[in-house]
C-alpha cells in the first residue's frame, strides 16, 4: 500500500469524473492535494480508453498511477471490501445516471441505481470513519422555476421528474449523515455540463447520446443526419428550453477547489453551491451556434415537448465565487462548442477500439 492517503472517485471513467481527474494531474501542486487516485466504476457509463489515456498524463504530472476499480455501487459487499482495502478519506461522488427522458421511463431504475448505489457508499464511509464527500447534484432539483432571477441555492426545490428527484434525496441522505454521523458533504448542483478537455483527450461519451450540444454537433458532422428539437412552445424568447451551459472544465475546477475545503476542514455540516454562468441559452441559440462554429448546416426536426423537461434553469453561482473563490473561465459557448468538436472527431476513432480490462 501507498503511503499517501486514498481518495475515491466514483463514476471516475465517465463524464465529469474524468474531467475531474485530468484536472486534479494539472493542479495537484498549486493545491497540495497529495491523495492517490482511486477510480470506482462499473463502466455502465464510463469507458476504460478514457482511464487508459488519463493515467499516461497522470503519471507524467503526478508520479503514481491511478488505480482502477470495477464495482457496482449497487453491491454492497464489494463497496465495502474496497473502504476496508484503502480506507479512503474523502469521496468524490460522481457515479449515477443522469438521463432525464430515461428516469421517466424507468423511474424504479434510476431509484435502485442512483439512490441505494449513494446509500451502500455512506454506509461503507460511516463504517470506516470516512467523513468527507464531494457529491455530483444537478439544477434538475429545482423543478420548473418561473422566476426571471437566476436560481440561488435557497430557491424551493420541486424536481419534475425521477433523475432529479433521485439526486434530492441523496442530498437528503447526506444532510442526514451529516447530523447523525458527523459527515462534511459539499454538495454540487450542476446546471449543463457541457464541452470537452481543452487538450482534446477527453470529452463527452455516452451510448447513447441525450445531451443537446453532442446531438447538435454530431448531426452537424452527419449531413444525412437529424436533429430532434422537443417543444417549441415554452415561455422563453424563442419558444425552446433556455439552459445555463457551463464548461466541464469549470466544473472540475470547482470540484478541486471543494476537495481543498474539505481536506483543510474548512466544511462544518454540508455546503451546497449551484455551478452555473448565470446565462441562458436556448436550444435554437445552441444550433446556429454550431452551424457558425462548424460550418455546417444541420436538419432540424419539431415534436412535442418530452414529459419533464423545464422550460428554463440558469444558475446564480454567487455563492461559489464568494466562499470557494471559483470563477467559471471557459463557459463562453464559442468555448464550449470548439472544444466539443475537436473532441468529437477523436471520439470516432476511440469508438472503434476495444477495452483494455
Amino acid at each position: 500500500m501507498s503511503s499517501s492517503p486514498y481518495i475515491f472517485i466514483t463514476g471516475g471513467a465517465g463524464y465529469i469524473g474524468s474531467h475531474f481527474i485530468e484536472h486534479w494531474a494539472r493542479t495537484i501542486r498549486e493545491h497540495g492535494l497529495p491523495h492517490r487516485v482511486v477510480v470506482l466504476d462499473n463502466l455502465s457509463n464510463g469507458h476504460f480508453q478514457i482511464i487508459e489515456s488519463l493515467d499516461a498524463e497522470f503519471q507524467r504530472q503526478y508520479v503514481e498511477a491511478i488505480i482502477f476499480e470495477k464495482v457496482d455501487l449497487c453491491e454492497f459487499e464489494a463497496v465495502e471490501a474496497l473502504f476496508q482495502k484503502y480506507k479512503p478519506e474523502l469521496v468524490v461522488h460522481f457515479a449515477g445516471k443522469i438521463s432525464v427522458a430515461e428516469s421517466v421511463e424507468k423511474p424504479e431504475f434510476y431509484y435502485k441505481n442512483n439512490v441505494d448505489g449513494s446509500e451502500n457508499l455512506l454506509l461503507a464511509m460511516r463504517e470506516t470513519d470516512c467523513r468527507k464527500i464531494v457529491f455530483s447534484s444537478t439544477a434538475a432539483v429545482y423543478g420548473n422555476y418561473e422566476g426571471d432571477a437566476p436560481i440561488e441555492e435557497g430557491t424551493v426545490l420541486a424536481p419534475l421528474n425521477p433523475y432529479g428527484i433521485s439526486k434530492l434525496r441523496i442530498e437528503q441522505s447526506i444532510q442526514l449523515a451529516s447530523e447523525e454521523w458527523g459527515l462534511q458533504g459539499i454538495i454540487f448542483r450542476y446546471f449543463n455540463a457541457a464541452g470537452a478537455s481543452v487538450t482534446g483527450q477527453i470529452g463527452e461519451w455516452h451510448e447513447p447520446e441525450t445531451h443537446l450540444i453532442p446531438l447538435v454537433i454530431e448531426s452537424a458532422m452527419n449531413p444525412s443526419g437529424e436533429l430532434k428539437v422537443f417543444g417549441r412552445d415554452y415561455p422563453t424568447r424563442d419558444g425552446t428550453c433556455v439552459r445555463d451551459y457551463i464548461h466541464v472544465t469549470d466544473l472540475a475546477q470547482a470540484h478541486i477547489l471543494g476537495v481543498s475545503r474539505l481536506n483543510k476542514n474548512e466544511v462544518n455540516g454540508v455546503e451546497v453551491y449551484n455551478l452555473g454562468t448565470e446565462q441562458g441559452t436556448t436550444v435554437l441559440e445552441v444550433i446556429e451556434a454550431v452551424k457558425m462554429v462548424t460550418k455546417k448546416s444541420i436538419q432540424v426536426k419539431e415534436f412535442p415537448r418530452r414529459p419533464g423537461d423545464a422550460a428554463m434553469l440558469v444558475a446564480s453561482s454567487f455563492h461559489a465565487k464568494q466562499v470557494l473563490g471559483w470563477e467559471p473561465v471557459h463557459s463562453k459557448i464559442e468555448t464550449i462548442l470548439r472544444t466539443a468538436e475537436v473532441w468529437h472527431h477523436r471520439l470516432q476513432d476511440l469508438k472503434g477500439k476495444r477495452p483494455g480490462l
